[in-house]
Order: C-alpha cells, then structure tokens, then sequence
C-alpha cells in the first residue's frame, strides 16, 4: 500500500511538469516578437558604378606620335618660329640684290672721294657770296638775333646729324636687325647699304662745295660782329655753304630709315615703322632748319641737300630691294610715300 501510495505522488507530479512546459510564459506572451529575428533582412539596393574609360596605356616601344612637317616659308616672309625676343626671326629674300665685289669697290672709291673733297679747299677763282631768289628773306626770319643763339642752334643741329647717321647702323641694322629679329644676314646688307649710300651723298656734296665755293651767310659778317681772325673767318669752311651737309646726310638717313622699315617690316608693327620713318624725316627737317638759324646755310642750300639726301637715301635701297614698296595698309588706311623736294610727303586712302 505504501508502495502504490509512492507510485501515485510520483505520477501527480510528472503530470504538472508536464503542464507547466505546455503553457507559455506570462511575460513572453506580453513582449513583441524580436524583429531582427522573426523577420527576413531587407536588401538596399545600391546605385550601379560608373565603368572607367578605357586608359591608353603607352607602348613602351612606341616613339612619339608623328608630326605634319610645318610649311616652308618662302624666303623673304617671317617664319612661325619666334626667337628669344618675341619677333620672327627675318631672312634675306632671294630676289633681293647682295651686295657685291661692284658695290665694294663703288663704296671705297666714293668714301675715299668724300674724304678727299673734304681736305681740297673750294676754288679759290670760283667764290662767290650772297643768296638767291628767297634766301635773304627767309634768312632774316629764322636767323637766330644773337650770336649766342646761333652757335646753340648749330651745336643742336650737330646733335641731330649725329643721331640721324648713326640711327640706321647702330638701331636698324644692329638693335633691330639682328638682336630682336635675330638675323645678322640682313643686319649686314642693310648696314652695306646704308654706308653706299652715304658714301653716295658724300662724294656728291663734298665735290659740289669744291666746285661751287659759296660763302656762308655769316661771311659778311666777318670783322664785324665775327673777329676777322675767328676760326670761321679763317678757315676754307666758310665757302663751303652750297650744299649743306648736314641737310644731305640727315634726309639720306630719313630715306634709309623709311626704306628698311617699309620693305622688311623691321619692327614687326606696322604702325611703329611708320612712325619711325615720319620721327626720321622730322629730325632731320630740324637738323636742317637749324642751319638756317645758325647762319650756317642759306635757305637754298638745305633745300638742294633735302632733295639730293632724299633721293640718295630713297633711290639706293630701291636698287637692291628690287622695287621699293612705297606703301602699306595700317588700320584699313592706304598710306603712300613720296618724295619731295624738302622730304617726303604721306599720302591717305580711307
């Protein structure tokens, strides 16, 4: 009996554990179902990647890629390639004349003339003093009142000859030529051109004052306002006024000068060449007129050595350029050159 008493607590309690697994928790029925781990993750979708363009990769046998060769520039014309200072480096055209063994000798023989006439007096038999037509008039007009005055406008005169005939050697043809468009071909033809030209107009002024013998104006003057024993007085300068010098050397300059910047664009610029030529012909209409002031010249005399300077400085490039361009196009405007008897005037189409 106690056994079977035994058998059935045993049995009570197997049958609440039972229970009791079977029936769920109080606080687990009250508390949501975890999220995380009754629902399935949801998936973002993520925005697609861009491909990179294909990269050349260098062939490690490969040169550089070939080039177009560059057109040839006709001789003459600037070339693409730019030197150290920014301008086309300049080329002598072949059309253009050298200067030859002709010239060589024509440039001696007419720089040795010119040095001759200046040591030969003027002929004595040939003097002859006064000025003609105008010349009176006008000198007592521009000649300066005092005598101070006229040796400041001689000295001033002197000043502007100085600069006019070095301007095409030492500016044009070294300065401009050769350092800023880099060529010493044509700096050298241009510098031979300009000493034939001088030459040119030396021999002829040297040999006209020899042969005509003129009194400068300020002859009368001579034991009067001038000591008669002055160097002016004295000296066989005083028959050398037809015709001026520094009026035929100063134009041959401007002539130069107008010449080189037309023909070869020297400066790159239009209108700075053509403001140089206008700036040369200025300076030596002053050098000129000075002259006058200083009582050096009659009117006369400068007027003759403008036109032969002029010539001479115009005529002699043109003989190696081949036809000298007397014109060029700045800002749609024609603009011609043309020699006159005092210079060269400027003529406009607009």
């Amino acid at each position: 009996m106690a056994t079977a008493l035994l058998a059935g607590l045993l049995l009570c309690a197997s049958s609440r554990n039972a229970g009791a697994e079977d029936t769920p928790d109080a606080s687990d029925a009250s508390s949501p179902p975890d999220a995380s781990s009754s629902l399935p993750e949801a998936s973002t979708p993520k925005p697609p990647i861009p491909a990179a363009p294909p990269t050349a990769v260098p062939s490690a046998t490969a040169g550089p890629a070939p080039q177009a060769p560059a057109p040839l520039a006709p001789e003459g014309s600037t070339v693409p390639r730019r030197d150290g200072q920014g301008a086309p480096e300049l080329v002598w055209d072949r059309a253009y004349a050298r200067f030859g063994i002709a010239n060589y000798v024509a440039t001696g023989a007419l720089g040795a003339t010119t040095l001759a006439m200046a040591i030969i007096p003027p002929i004595a038999g040939n003097r002859r003093s006064g000025g003609v037509a105008f010349d009176e008039s006008v000198r007592s007009t521009l000649r300066a009142s005092s005598q101070e005055g006229r040796y400041v406008a001689r000295d001033v005169s002197d000043v502007f000859l100085s600069l006019s005939t070095t301007y095409p050697f030492f500016i044009d043809a070294l300065v401009s030529a050769w350092w800023f468009r880099g060529s010493a071909d044509v700096a050298r033809e241009m510098a031979l051109i300009d000493a034939e030209a001088f030459a040119i107009t030396g021999a002829l002024q040297g040999v006209t004052n020899v042969m005509v013998a003129r009194e400068r104006p300020y002859g009368r003057n001579c034991g009067g306002d001038l000591p008669s024993d002055s160097i002016d007085c004295t000296t066989t300068g005083r028959y050398r006024s037809f015709f001026s010098g520094h009026s035929a050397f100063t134009f041959t300059a401007a002539g130069l000068v107008c010449s080189h910047h037309l023909r070869l664009d020297l400066l790159g610029n239009k209108i700075a060449d053509v403001t140089t030529c206008v700036a040369a012909y200025l300076g030596a209409g002053a050098a000129a007129t000075l002259r006058v002031v200083g009582d050096m010249h009659y009117p006369t005399d400068i007027l003759t050595g403008a036109l032969v300077g002029t010539t001479v400085g115009l005529v002699v490039p043109w003989f190696h350029y081949k036809g000298f361009r007397t014109g060029m196009n700045v800002g749609g405007a024609d603009l011609h050159f043309l020699p006159t008897g005092t210079g060269a005037s400027v003529m406009g189409t607009f």
